[in-house]
């Protein structure tokens, strides 16, 4: 009550002080300041005539503009309005074309206290096909929110944090915008990521979102284009205390049709485990201890995931490799025993596959597994383990003498 109040108050001191009490406010061509939620009626007079205006945020949340005219006056909006945003910086952020129908923007998320500028010109490229004197009515709306993205968040250093268990909304205002989040991940496990498209309209779409997923170091970890419905990602087995940045961006392509202002949620939880293995496990140095079966996926083309243990006891040795949900993508399995530059054991496999190999008491043994050039399983979950194998003592064959002997020992015997 009291925010619309104080808006009532700022529009009527508006109204007086550039208006007069009384007659139609006429378009203006110097910057005019307005309030959010607050209708502003104007025209266009002039084909090369644009109205600019600025406003201020008001509260924390996201924020949409709206632009409508008398629905009687539909044949005289001819090619129709252009409308364009810019941020604070003045810098062009979002443009729609040929407004000629009710119209509705895609959600902005600026910060509280951020200064928008607005812009309104003519579609039509000469005075016959541009809406002369059709009122238009312009409104900047806010909307009080703890859950939608803030920007501007297009580099790693502006990425909006998504808190482990919570989720954050967002969408893209034209093909060169980028989000970025990062999560903090805290507990050593895996984190689940979820993409989801709260209002599923496919026309809209187009062709989709492009999302990269990179650690701390700025290095891929996984990628997925031309998403175009709800996309779970593989899970991301991180250390408690690493950091996983998430990137949305648009497809670059000059004909490809972006998603813009289609709204977008992304869930983020992180499920603790001492089952899965521990990026970055991508050498010998860094391999994660074997104990018990282990889960693990391969992310890229380029990961690698090196599993160790050491030897109880002069043996055999089984590893055993099940390939999950996998069917025509194929793993590369390397063993190494007490020696990191020849492998005792080198196999592809696209199926479960189990190792037996000796290894004497002492020794360490490093498993080493990542995809088959062109053909790697990206994103399939698999599980590894190992266990020692029972020698069963071999029988030696019955001579031929001693045969007969045992014949002449049973006729005897007779």
């Amino acid at each position: 009550m009291e925010k619309n109040f104080k808006k009532i108050v700022l529009s009527l001191a508006f109204a007086i002080s550039a208006f007069g009490m009384l007659g139609e406010a006429k378009a203006d061509t110097a910057t005019e300041d307005i309030v959010p939620d607050l209708n502003v009626i104007r025209s266009l007079d002039e084909k090369d005539q644009v109205n600019m205006y600025k406003t201020v945020v008001d509260e924390k949340g996201y924020q949409n503009i709206t632009l409508n005219f008398d629905a009687t006056q539909k044949d005289k909006v001819k090619n129709g309005w252009t409308l364009k945003v810019y941020d604070e910086n003045k810098e062009e952020i979002y443009k729609v074309e040929g407004i000629k129908s009710q119209f509705t923007s895609g959600n902005f998320a600026f910060n509280k206290d951020q200064v928008v500028y607005i812009s309104v010109g003519s579609s039509g490229t000469t005075s016959l096909f541009m809406p002369k004197g059709v009122e238009y009515n312009l409104n900047f709306h806010t909307y009080s929110a703890n859950d939608y993205e803030s920007e501007p968040n297009n580099k790693y250093l502006q990425a909006n944090e998504i808190a482990v268990g919570s989720y954050v909304k967002g969408n893209l205002l034209s093909k060169s915008d980028e989000d970025y989040y990062v999560v903090r991940v805290n507990e050593t496990g895996y984190t689940d990521l979820n993409f989801e498209i709260p209002d599923f309209i496919p026309d809209k779409i187009g062709d989709g979102w492009n999302i990269e997923i990179y650690d701390k170091n700025k290095r891929t970890l996984y990628k997925t284009y031309g998403v175009k419905r709800d996309f779970k990602f593989p899970e991301l087995p991180f250390a408690k205390g690493q950091e996983i940045y998430i990137r949305i961006m648009a497809k670059s392509s000059p004909l490809s049709h972006t998603p813009d202002g289609i709204e977008y949620k992304l869930k983020a939880d992180v499920v603790k485990t001492n089952k899965w293995e521990v990026e970055d496990n991508d050498s010998f140095s860094r391999a994660n201890k074997l104990k018990g079966t282990i889960s693990a996926n391969i992310l890229n083309s380029e990961d690698v995931d090196y599993f160790t243990f050491k030897a109880g006891k002069t043996n055999s040795y089984k590893v055993s490799l099940d390939t999950g949900d996998n069917v025509d993508k194929e793993y590369e399995v390397e063993i190494f025993v007490n020696n990191k530059g020849k492998a005792k054991i080198h196999k592809l496999t696209m199926a479960d596959k189990s190792f037996t190999f000796k290894v004497k008491k002492g020794q360490k043994v490093w498993v080493k597994i990542s995809g088959a050039p062109a053909k790697s399983p990206i994103g399939n979950r698999y599980t590894v383990k190992y266990k020692t194998v029972k020698n069963v003592k071999k029988v030696k064959p019955v001579s031929k003498k001693t045969k007969v002997e045992s014949k002449t020992l049973k006729s005897t015997i007779k």
